[in-house]
């Protein structure tokens, strides 16, 4: 899909650059008056600069903006210009740009993220958010200033999580000076879209700015039937109380809704040699579904956020996160073979809807400290999140009929038979810190103390399970994490890590208390290099990763109730990323895994 007008990433600078008609009314004037005009005030310019597809600096892997030559770990970043130059607009598309990653598609909306062979962990501008890389849960990349990714296990900052990795999704930030554009784009299967994106000053002085994303987008498939209707909503605001506390204040909504939602073609019921089920011989655009079905999603979020700037050079920050989205469905599905002899499929019909909620807080202070004569950093801090959700669902008649024939898939009415309700809280302490060991030498230590407790229950139309049960649990666990890096050269610099990350069990043992948790521990050697006065940067990274304790039936229980922490898994392999400018008007993104 081809945009019909081009933004540039930091367009806020496009404001400052001095058009052919400005030059030549620069010069001609100049000449015309130079008798009269000896000594011209200075024009100050200041524009943002274009870091093209390579962004020196992450946040991913602390609370402030870290050179990722800096991080013992595997940090990729997704930029701006990155993203509008290939007309990325959804997170999965954005992560099957970054290195190491694997997205599968269920459907139109929910999708599966692997890294080194586990799930991924989100957070959104530093908030960690448990179990929140819920594809259908995510805005659109419009909102987002860049994407950052650090693969491996990372519990520091994140707590409880599988060792896959974490993304950071950074929201854009109202700029200083007045910004506009606007990009309106057709593709193929009928895919149109039109982005809006504001930002100005609203005094004089600018220490009230703001900031509005606008994105409306209708599309088809390259199957038939399914469509997408998306709208999405930012409004940003940010108020400098003082030259060093800022205050900031964003809204955003996002609504989706599927017609005919896809899950996939059926197989033949032919078996190949292996036992495998044949495809069908169709055309890839066949998808015959029920055009009443449908899909649809509602996510509203408010965030704010203050900051304050010591004149000692440290810094605290306090974050708030609230997210609340609505999942509706109701849609009919095929869930056998097609019949090689009669050419008759299965469909099934279903209905669910879901309540999602989740408020996070995260609060820390980061700042320099001196030791030994030599300078230092250290980043201390405390967050917490309730993420809860509740729903209905049911299932309704089943259909037989022929292949490619849905009219007599009739929209049934469905009663709601089940209900369930979760909630989940987590909270944690962590600690950060950055030694100058010597001029080329420098060590990174950090853990984390994390407590976590999951409830459930069944709720109406369910008539039994209705009192709390509790869920998967920790108290008080600690997550270290240690890294060595030394400066080769300027350009090039040598790691070493070891991280750690945990997943609280809810198997029994024999003696009727549950399991201890699932650990990932990963060992990670590595080289960065930035070149070309940084326009270029390239890194290597050898991992492994050993995920212990992993439940594993009792072979002294005849009844299969019990478990044991036996189970093990290694993960291992290789990464290598080159990003960044090599040559003049050349952007670059490549990685092998």
């Amino acid at each position: 899909m081809k945009p019909l007008t081009s933004p540039k990433a930091g367009w806020p600078a496009l404001m400052t650059r001095p058009t052919p008609i400005a030059l030549l009314l620069a010069t001609c004037c100049t000449g015309a008056w130079a008798e009269e005009a000896k000594e011209l005030a200075p024009v100050v310019v200041q524009a943002q600069p274009d870091t093209g597809y390579h962004a020196p600096l992450a946040t991913v892997a602390g609370k402030v903006p870290v050179n990722r030559k800096e991080i013992p770990e595997s940090v990729s970043v997704l930029t701006r210009q990155q993203i509008e130059t290939q007309g990325l607009t959804t997170v999965p598309e954005a992560l099957q740009q970054l290195p190491g990653v694997t997205v599968i598609a269920n459907d139109n909306l929910n999708f599966q993220y692997l890294s080194r062979g586990y799930g991924l962990g989100v957070m959104y501008d530093g908030v960690p958010s448990y179990n929140g890389m819920h594809p259908s849960h995510q805005f659109d990349l419009a909102v987002y200033e860049r994407v950052e990714l650090l693969r491996g296990a990372n519990g520091l900052l994140r707590g409880v999580g599988e060792p896959g990795g974490m993304v950071n999704l950074v929201r854009k930030r109202p700029g200083s000076e007045f910004g506009f554009t606007s990009t309106l784009s057709y593709g193929s299967y009928d895919n149109k879209r039109l982005d809006v994106d504001l930002s100005t000053p609203l005094n004089a002085d600018k220490t009230l700015r703001s900031r509005v994303v606008l994105a409306d987008q209708n599309r088809g498939y390259f199957y038939d039937h399914t469509r997408n209707d998306k709208q999405l909503g930012m409004g940003t605001l940010e108020y400098d109380l003082s030259p060093a506390t800022t205050l900031a204040f964003t809204v955003t909504s996002q609504n989706s809704n599927v017609k005919a939602p896809s899950s996939g073609l059926p197989t033949s019921s032919i078996t190949d040699a292996s036992g495998h089920y044949q495809q069908l011989n169709q055309s890839r655009s066949n998808y015959y579904v029920p055009d009443w079905g449908r899909l649809s999603y509602r996510m509203d979020e408010y965030a704010a956020s203050i900051e304050h700037r010591f004149d000692n050079e440290w810094l605290a920050k306090l974050v708030f996160n609230q997210r609340d989205w609505r999942q509706y469905y109701k849609y009919a599905y095929s869930y056998s073979t097609v019949n090689a002899l009669t050419n008759k499929l299965s469909y099934a019909s279903t209905q669910g809807d879901y309540h999602y909620t989740r408020s996070g807080v995260d609060a820390y202070a980061h700042g320099p400290f001196k030791l030994f004569g030599r300078r230092h950093e250290l980043t201390f801090g405390a967050n917490t999140e309730t993420y809860a959700y509740d729903g209905r669902s049911g299932r309704g008649p089943t259909y037989s009929t022929t292949y490619g024939d849905v009219s007599g898939i009739t929209e049934p009415t469905i009663k709601y038979t089940s209900g369930t309700e979760n909630t989940t809280e987590q909270r944690g302490l962590y600690a950060q810190t950055r030694l100058n060991l010597a001029d080329p030498l420098h060590l990174v230590l950090g853990g984390r103390l994390t407590t976590f407790h999951n409830r459930y229950r069944s709720r109406a139309p369910s008539t039994s399970g209705l009192d709390w049960k509790s869920g998967a649990r920790a108290d008080h666990r600690f997550t270290p994490f240690a890294g060595l890096l030394y400066d080769l050269t300027p350009e090039i610099t040598l790691y070493a890590s070891q991280a750690e990350i945990f997943i609280p069990q809810t198997q029994l043992k024999r003696d009727g208390s549950v399991l201890d948790p699932r650990t990932g521990r990963q060992h990670e050697l590595g080289v960065k290099g930035e070149f070309m006065e940084g326009r270029l940067g390239a890194s290597a990274a050898w991992f492994d990763i050993r995920d212990r304790n992993r439940a594993y039936p009792d072979p002294t229980d005849p009844s299969g109730i019990y478990y044991i922490n036996l189970g093990q898994v290694q993960s291992t392999g290789y990464e290598l990323e080159v990003t960044g400018s090599p040559l003049p008007s050349v952007n670059l993104s490549a990685s092998y895994t």
